[in-house]
């Protein structure tokens, strides 16, 4: 007998579309074919809708207004099954305390399943903790290339040194690519002719700068032999740098955001801080070429950056934080603007939000498929509800959402985790601390991905 039988869906998966059933033994995928025979205790009518497996979001940050539980109570919401926060160990802080904290809080707290990445803002006094770090199951560790007044940024020095020191020990390098020193530099120049901040954010981040700074992180990575991550890459510039690392067989992916493809800087001028966000928004053309380079292979994964901070519209810019919440609104809104708006192909949208994000970070094939002996990690998507984006429906504990007004055609309506439904008809079905930490393998991810 099969504990749950997913009848007569599209499921999109291993890039195909098929009409198969899904059958759920012990929290595993038992067997994947079409009319399935048997008994289940539950089964449930998936017909003209489609199933994908668990969304996968590995850029979050559950440190401000939404903790570690928070944060996976709005991404049940949205379609998502595992999440991969940042471990941010601040200055003063270690490394391995920084990761042991937030493990611990996640077993405790998180409704899904979750693995970490190191968030190093003292690399030169953090570095040496990485092989503990990779031991313990935690294998990409990010740095900043800017926020040089924040005390956050990691010199050409560290960067290089780090990069050395990942690849030894078997893990991945990930950087917040933007020339740091330069925009400083921007900035003041711009501020002391008093310029509008709007515009002034807008003229002090440019793209190229953010594209050297790509293209300069994978130098020093490839030098080092170590594979690279580059996060919500936001720039034509950046995929054009991107697809000539690629073209020439380095181990560098790219991640782009939902904010990078739908939103552009018209919003800074609209919502003034509460689309403060770093890379800055862009333009129409930037847009596009992600959209591209997405379709194409040259971007690999999409994920949110969700970062909801306390901030209103009129708030000093430059003083204001800089995040916006995304997680929940990520899946419907590339969806409609993706596949609905031909963009995307429902294959090529499985495969960046499930299926790649799990075989970069070495969790294939348990999670980011279907296959039999895999977790029964899915999402239901219902393609005709039509739905507007509230604030006040979404379940972050933000006040605002850059989407509010939006409306979006498709929506996830169940999902289920290691066989267990997590979301129902808008209803969260498990408790806090269901959630399993998940150790993760860049190196395999990385190896396998490029072989």
């Amino acid at each position: 007998m099969y504990d749950i039988v997913i009848k007569g869906g599209l499921v999109v998966d291993h890039g195909v579309i098929r009409c198969v059933d899904i059958a759920v033994v012990d929290g595993k995928v038992a067997e994947v074919a079409a009319g399935l025979a048997g008994k289940a205790r539950r089964e449930i009518n998936a017909a003209g809708r489609y199933v994908f497996p668990g969304i996968i979001d590995v850029h979050t940050h559950p440190v401000y207004l939404d903790d570690l539980q928070g944060t996976s109570e709005a991404a049940v919401h949205g379609g998502i099954t595992t999440l991969i926060h940042y471990a941010y160990a601040k200055p003063g802080t270690k490394l391995m305390d920084a990761i042991n904290q937030f493990r611990a809080d996640g077993e405790a707290r998180s409704v899904i399943d979750f693995a970490l990445h190191g968030g190093l803002f003292d690399p030169e006094h953090q570095s040496e903790e990485i092989p503990e770090a990779v031991q313990a199951g935690v294998t990409s560790f990010k740095m900043f290339m800017t926020y040089a007044k924040l005390k956050w940024m990691s010199d050409d020095y560290q960067l290089m040194r780090t990069f050395d020191i990942i690849a030894q020990a078997g893990g991945m390098g990930m950087v917040h690519a933007e020339n740091g020193l330069a925009t400083d530099y921007l900035q003041d120049k711009y501020l002391q002719l008093g310029r509008d901040p709007k515009e002034a954010f807008v003229a002090t981040r440019p793209a190229i700068l953010e594209a050297e700074a790509v293209n300069r992180a994978i130098a020093m990575a490839q030098v080092a032999g170590c594979p690279l991550y580059i996060v919500h890459l936001t720039a034509r510039e950046d995929v054009e740098v991107l697809n000539r690392a690629r073209n020439k067989g380095y181990r560098v992916f790219g991640e782009t955001c939902p904010q990078y493809l739908t939103l552009t800087s018209e919003e800074v001028f609209k919502n003034g801080a509460l689309a403060k966000i770093g890379p800055p928004l862009r333009s129409d053309d930037d847009n596009q070429a992600l959209w591209e380079a997405l379709a194409s292979g040259v971007i690999d994964t999409i994920a949110s950056d969700h970062a909801p901070k306390p901030k209103t519209r009129d708030d000093d810019f430059f003083e204001a934080a800089y995040g916006s919440p995304s997680t929940e609104t990520m899946f419907p809104v590339v969806y409609d603007a993706g596949v609905n708006g031909g963009r995307l192909s429902l294959i090529r949208l499985a495969q960046v939000m499930s299926e790649n994000p799990a075989r970069i970070f070495g969790l294939y094939p348990q999670k980011g498929t279907l296959q039999p002996g895999s977790d029964a990690d899915l999402v239901i998507i219902n393609p005709t509800i039509l739905h507007t984006i509230k604030q006040e429906t979404q379940h972050s504990h933000a006040t605002y959402t850059l989407y509010e007004g939006r409306t979006c055609l498709g929506k996830p309506v169940l999902s289920m985790q290691r066989g267990k439904v997590i979301l129902e008809n808008g209803e969260l079905q498990v408790p806090a601390g269901e959630g399993r930490f998940l150790a993760t393998d860049t190196q395999r991810g990385a190896k396998e991905f490029f072989t």
